[in-house]
């Protein structure tokens, strides 16, 4: 029977890995730390500036969005049931991570620019003995008047999951010896979410940069 100090050191476990996920996604800038890229991204979820403001050179449309739906969760102990967590971005939606990348930098990104998101999808599923993290994301571009399809579909799979986090905490945390070495290889779980967000963020925005790159080198055959 599992002595009371096991259960007690299992329940403490179990508090701190569903109640301290933190979704922190952007597109990524070279910044000298963590505190300044906080900072400079808090901007969005603070409305200073204002991201929502009407910009005759940007237009964002994202008619199914969902702040309060930014990343999905699904765990293994209740991942057969289709039961799910939902968890908004630190930083704000994907159309005003979008918006504020555009809107700092003009000059990597020229022209006139209408997106229109059909699909952002990222999800973290645990299987118990494996876990995938899947992101998706499609979008009609119009640059400068040239439209354009995007779509961007990754995911990574690992054995970082909760089962296998809460057998490690059994033996007294003895478990972590091994599994910790490779969680901090590839990553907790929220680690591969904010990860791929990111990957998934930075495909998108180089994208838009070399579209823009080829309507800037566009002659101009005005005489």
């Amino acid at each position: 029977m599992m002595s009371y100090f096991r259960l007690f050191v299992l329940s403490i476990f179990l508090i701190f890995l569903y109640g301290c996920t933190s979704i922190k996604v952007h597109v990524p800038k070279t910044l000298s730390g963590a505190h300044e890229v906080q900072e400079h991204w808090m901007e969005v979820r603070s409305g200073a500036p204002d991201y929502d403001s009407k910009d005759p050179d940007i237009e964002i449309e994202y008619p199914n969005e969902d702040p309060e739906r930014f990343v999905y969760f699904e765990d293994g102990f209740t991942s057969w049931t289709g039961w799910g967590k939902d968890y908004t971005n630190l930083y704000g939606p994907i159309s005003k991570l979008i918006r504020k990348e555009l809107n700092d930098h003009k000059e990597e990104y020229p022209g006139k620019h209408k997106i229109i998101i059909q699909k952002f999808r990222l999800e973290s599923v645990d299987h118990c003995s494996y876990n995938q993290v899947n992101v998706e994301m499609e979008a009609d571009i119009i640059s400068s008047g040239k439209t354009w399809h995007y779509q961007f579909k990754d995911g990574i799979e690992s054995r970082v999951t909760d089962c296998i986090a809460t057998l490690a905490t059994l033996p007294i945390l003895l478990g972590w010896i091994i599994h910790l070495p490779y969680m901090g290889h590839r990553g907790n779980r929220e680690d591969q979410v904010n990860q791929m967000g990111r990957v998934a963020l930075l495909d998108f925005m180089e994208e838009i940069k070399k579209h823009s790159t080829d309507t800037k080198r566009t002659p101009n055959k005005r005489k």
